[in-house]
Order: C-alpha cells, then structure tokens, then sequence
C-alpha cells in the first residue's frame, strides 16, 4: 500500500497539521500576553487590535483551499487508472458485439439522440447551487467561530471545544442519518461516552493545573481565581462550541449529495466543489469585514515578516496536508472513522503542551488519569471504526 494511503500515515498527518494550523493562527489572533514584573502574574492586554483580524483570518483561510484545486485529480483519483482501462473495454466490448449482430435491419430508421432538457439542466443546476450555498454557511460559520476563538482564549481550549463538539456533532449525525455503519453501536457508545466523560475531566482539571502554573493567582480578600480573561474564555467557549455542532451537517451532506456519482465524475464534482464552497463562504464573510482599520492592520499584520511566516507555516503544514488526509480519511475508509481524528487532536495537543511547555504546565493526578481514558478510547474506537479499506 503506498505510504500516501496508509491509514496510520494518514491519521497522524491529520492529528499533528490541526495542531499545527492552530498553533500559528494562535500566534496571528491570539492576546499577547502581559507580565507584572512584581508579581509574575499574567495581566490582561489593555490594547486589542489583534481581535480585529479573526474575519481576515477566516477568509485566508478559505482562500488556501483554492490551493488543492490544482490536485485534486491526485487527491480523488485513487482508481482512475482502472477505471479508465474498464471504460476502455467496455467501448470496445460494445462496438464488438454490435458488428457480430447480424439480425441489424438496414431499413429501420435511425433515431437520433435527443438533446437534453433545457429545464431540467437548469433545475439541476439551481439544487446544485442551493446545496452549496447551504453548504458554504454552515463551513463559514465553523470557519469564522474558530478564528474568533483563538483571538480570545488559549488555543488549548478551543482545541477542547471545538474537537469535543466535532466529535460529538459528527457522531450523532452519521448514526441518525445512517451514514456510519451499524456495527457494534452500544459497545461504541459505551466508548465514546467513556472518551466524553474524559474530555471533560481534563477541561475540569485545567483551571486547576494553570492556578498551580502560576497562570492564574487567587485574591487575597474574596479568596476567588483572578482570571483576567474569565469572560473572554466564557466567550470564546460559547461562541466556538455552537459554531462547531454545524460541521455536523456539513459533513454529513458532503456524504450524501456528492459520494453517489461515478468516481471519473466525482473528480469533477469535487473541483467544482473546491472552488464555489469556499467562494460562497468568502462571500458570506465580507460584510463582516471591518475596514475601517485597514491601516492597523498593515501596521500590526502585513508589514510584520513574523505574519507571514506564521501564516506560510499554518497554511503549507497546516490547512493543505490536513485537508488531504480528511479527504483521503473520507475517502477509503468508513465515514465516522474521521471522528477518531478528534480525540487524536486532543491527546497529541495535550501531550505538546507537557513536553514544550514544561516550564509553564502543572499536571495533576485526576489529568492524567483522564488522558490515559481517552487514550484507551481512542485506540479502541481507532481498530473499531476503521474497517475494511474502501474501494
């Protein structure tokens, strides 16, 4: 099996760029933090222009998609070769048997091809489109709720969220809809709980471990945690948990609207899609553009090299491998399978942080507990879901 298509390679690819990606758009968006050099604790930013950007951000974000169009025939065309030669034979096996029928009369008339339906092609055109641009606002609202995370909370946490509710969304979906396969449903739920209950443990446990860092200090007087970004977190938590439950319709009609054509077909299909959904959503996101801080942003952003290394390095190592093992993922083996990249994300986040971070990172028992759960979970659900490699 080339190494392109090996599950392992393409899990691991999928787990580390998302760290990856959302490592350098922490360092674009993300709150700069302020020391007080007598106590050592961390101070809120009293200026946040970086807060502005998360909408640009968004949109360069769905503007490297139009990077993978040039391979998409790479990407999807895993089997055009055999399909190609299929093809092939069937023309000739056809010509073939129509020069051995020998009962062909002569004087039959002969019909001509009727031109397609006018009406019909435009009607299939205008459900193309409305399944696109249903498509787009659900992608520009996953896309533009992460970026205003990051602009607000730790990346860690809305790795948290946002991977917890991926993961949860996406399950629930496929199984309602029928997408995944039923096979081993209660001991898979049983699992998933397990890995649920532990996602939240860690998320308990957290506060904790950055009061022990030193993150956090409590008040001398009202005895309560001196989080100066208490309500920003609140915020960010909100707003990227619910703009992340809608990748669950998104990626359950990207399995039902555009996986049932012939896979010669599908190749166009896709190219198609790489380039209008990110156009509609792009669309969708400009009148949320604020302009009236285009010189901050030039003086802050576009004249810094520090910018564009942190978004060569999120989008090259980031968005474009990652995209392409989900891809890959989706495409050669059972759909909820790609579910599996969520808790993976979460370990291996978890797991920079103590090594990286050591200076900055407290573990406590109830945490590490909690891992070694989630770890378990995911290898188990990793040799459950996966199945038989499709074809």
């Amino acid at each position: 099996m080339p190494f392109y298509r090996n599950i392992n390679v393409l899990w691991l690819t999928a787990v580390v760029t998302y760290m990856i990606q959302t490592r350098s758009f922490e360092n674009i968006v993300g709150r700069e933090q302020l020391v007080d050099q007598k106590t050592q604790q961390v101070q809120k930013s009293q200026s946040v222009p970086r807060q502005g950007f998360t909408v640009h951000l968004a949109i360069l974000y769905l503007l490297s998609w139009y990077l993978l169009i040039p391979f998409s025939k790479l990407i999807w065309s895993h089997n055009e070769t055999e399909d190609t030669i299929n093809n092939n034979n069937n023309k000739i096996n056809g010509v073939n048997s129509d020069m051995d029928d020998a009962d062909v009369d002569l004087s039959e008339p002969i019909e001509l091809p009727q031109p397609a339906s006018t009406d019909k092609s435009l009607s299939s055109n205008i459900r193309y489109f409305v399944k696109i641009l249903t498509m787009s606002c659900f992608l520009a609202i996953t896309v533009v709720t992460y970026t205003l995370g990051l602009g607000l909370s730790p990346s860690f946490d809305i790795t948290l969220i946002q991977n917890c509710a991926f993961f949860e969304m996406t399950t629930l979906l496929y199984g309602v809809c029928s997408v995944s396969r039923n096979k081993n449903v209660f001991r898979n739920f049983l699992i998933m709980m397990l890995a649920v209950i532990s996602i939240l443990i860690v998320s308990y446990t957290n506060a904790t471990c950055n009061l022990l860092a030193g993150k956090m200090s409590v008040n001398k007087e009202t005895k309560e945690v001196n989080d100066p970004w208490l309500f920003d977190r609140l915020k960010a938590g909100l707003i990227t948990g619910l703009g992340s439950l809608a990748i669950g319709p998104f990626a359950v009609w990207c399995n039902q609207w555009f996986e049932e054509s012939p896979r010669v077909e599908k190749i166009k299909i896709n190219k198609k899609n790489l380039f209008y959904l990110p156009t509609f959503s792009i669309i969708l996101l400009l009148p949320f553009l604020n302009l009236g801080n285009l010189g901050l942003i030039v003086e802050e952003y576009l004249s810094q090299p520090k910018f564009w290394l942190n978004l060569f390095v999120g989008i090259v190592f980031g968005v474009l491998p990652n995209m392409i093992s989900i891809i890959k993922l989706n495409a050669h083996y059972p759909n909820e399978f790609i579910t599996t990249c969520n808790l993976g994300v979460i370990i291996i986040t978890g797991l920079f942080e103590w090594i990286c971070e050591s200076g900055q990172t407290v573990i406590v028992r109830w945490e590490v507990i909690s891992y070694i759960f989630l770890t378990l979970c995911t290898i188990t659900l990793y040799f459950s879901l996966r199945g038989n490699m499709a074809n």
